[in-house]
């Protein structure tokens, strides 16, 4: 909006040197034109001076121009020559503004610039162009006044945006506290499991069968056992009988073999003998003890096994296989623990296994989980880290045959909307800053009637994404997703540049910190 302090410096400006000050000089160089002096001096020509009633006769004497602010002679002259801005338009009730000299007395109102028609003061042609500031300037103001609301409204979102993004920044770095104890726990689990896991296929190795239910599995499987160990006992009582036969034959030898020698030989009363026939007496008279041989204690259990060694080789060997015929039946009820080389293991064990690999997948996914998060801290959302409060949302828009989307800090597609075929254009990769001033003022953002512009400036920020999808007999796919200040997300404008290289213009509150400072700039410079 134009200040009114500005259009009433403007009008008294204008109505006092209006007889003073050649046309299509500005108040600011009227004193380059001081009707006082009788001579003019070329501005950038100081060596060059004319009558000062040559200034305005449409003949251009002067190698830069200055001598014809009002009049179209010096036109043909390089742009660069020249050492004025143009012909000045007062548009009193509207903003001053320059136009090419070139245009001057052309026979063509020019409005846009020139909204009081002083551009065609001579009538060329019968044309005639009355004033239109008036209304040009109220529609101006008003646009103006849009514009101002619609930036004050972008500037709210993006501090929005802002204040949203920190708090992201600190959840983030509360999940990576968190997510480090939780890694420092999972260790202190995993350890603990391990020697769970250690201790439990200890005490399976030791198991045996406690306290069989009546009819249960494991009371017909201990019938079996001890049905085993009936044959034993058997096996023993025939031993012992078969040792007994051979020992009255022994007496019977000996009572013969005494008549030839009187000396005793104690080998036949070997402590051995003795002792292993103790052994049996008692193995044949005493009942077993299940409760005895079932528990955990492995010295207990080996005296099971340590009856063997009073035995034949072929007593051992039958016991020995019979034994392990047991221990199969056994295993293969899980009644006892296998040995791991059978290949699988008892309930006991998987379980403390189970919970052993779950802990340690859970140890490995919080690690994962701390690198992501650690990796979200360190990348560059741009100013104020204001995009990570944008970071995967979408926006729209169509053009042509082609359905065009931009996921924030993620990626860029084009869908067509013959086939619903997608191209990925490319993955985020980098926040860019760029100079876009000779493209704003190409596209005419920066004129001096800019709140007449429709659309905003770009603010130099640029989002780039590549690696896209393979472009045929080209490169892959990339897009430079260009950003103005815009109180809402909007994609404007996506051109090709080059094969399978695109250009997006996107607009979106979090471009507004730097444009909006320029348009403070503006204000104060206008007040």
């Amino acid at each position: 909006m134009i200040p009114q302090k500005l259009l009433l410096l403007v009008t008294s400006l204008s109505l006092a040197s209006a007889t003073t000050i050649p046309r299509g000089v500005s108040p600011e160089d009227a004193k380059l034109y001081a009707a006082s002096a009788e001579t003019f001096t070329c501005l950038t020509h100081p060596t060059i001076q004319i009558p000062l009633s040559r200034v305005n006769d449409d003949f251009c004497d002067c190698p830069d121009g200055s001598d014809e602010p009002g009049t179209s002679a010096c036109a043909n002259l390089p742009h660069k020559n020249l050492s004025i801005p143009g012909f000045y338009c007062a548009n009193i009730g509207h903003m001053p503004a320059f136009l090419p000299v070139s245009r001057v007395n052309d026979g063509v109102c020019d409005y846009d610039i020139c909204c009081d028609g002083s551009d065609e003061w001579a009538g060329v042609g019968g044309v005639k162009c009355p004033s239109r500031c008036a209304e040009i300037g109220k529609a101006a103001r008003k646009m103006a006044a849009e514009k101002h609301a619609a930036r004050s409204k972008a500037a709210k979102s993006r501090e929005e945006l802002v204040r949203k993004a920190a708090v992201l920044k600190r959840e983030l770095q509360d999940g990576v506290a968190a997510t480090k104890t939780q890694i420092a726990a999972n260790k202190v689990k995993v350890a603990g499991l391990k020697k769970k896991l250690a201790e439990t296929e200890e005490m399976e190795r030791r198991r045996a069968v406690r306290n069989p239910k009546p009819g249960s599995r494991v009371a017909v499987l201990t019938s079996a056992a001890k049905e085993k160990s009936e044959e034993l006992r058997a096996l023993l009582k025939k031993l012992r009988e078969q040792r007994d036969l051979a020992e009255e034959k022994l007496h019977r030898t000996e009572a013969i073999l005494r008549k030839f020698k009187e000396e005793y030989n104690p080998n036949f009363n070997d402590e051995g003998v003795k002792s292993a026939d103790r052994d049996m007496n008692a193995v044949m008279e005493e009942e077993v003890d299940w409760e005895e041989i079932a528990g955990p204690e492995p010295e207990e259990a080996a005296k099971f096994y340590q009856l063997t060694q009073y035995l034949p080789s072929t007593a051992q060997e039958w016991l020995s296989t019979k034994i392990t015929e047991a221990r199969e039946l056994l295993v293969s009820n899980g009644i006892l623990a296998p040995q791991k080389t059978e290949g699988f293991e008892s309930a006991a064990v998987a379980a403390a296994r189970d919970a052993l690999t779950a802990a340690e997948r859970e140890d490995r996914d919080s690690v994962n989980s701390l690198a992501d998060l650690e990796k979200s801290l360190t990348t560059d959302f741009g100013p104020s880290d204001v995009f990570r409060a944008l970071k995967g949302v979408c926006i729209t828009r169509q053009f042509g045959e082609y359905d065009y989307e931009l996921c924030f800090m993620e990626k860029a597609t084009q869908k067509s909307r013959k086939d619903n075929g997608r191209q990925n254009l490319g993955s985020f990769a980098a926040i860019e800053m760029v100079d876009e001033t000779s493209r704003n003022e190409a596209a005419g953002v920066f004129a001096s009637s800019w709140e007449e512009n429709h659309d905003e400036p770009l603010s130099g920020m640029v989002l780039k994404h590549d690696n896209g999808a393979q472009c045929w007999n080209g490169p892959k796919r990339s897009v430079a997703v260009e950003l103005y200040c815009c109180a809402e997300n909007e994609i404007r404008n996506v051109v090709e540049m080059e094969k399978c290289v695109y250009r997006m213009e996107v607009g979106t509150p979090a471009a507004c910190k730097e444009q909006e400072a320029k348009n403070q700039e503006r204000a104060k410079d206008e007040l």
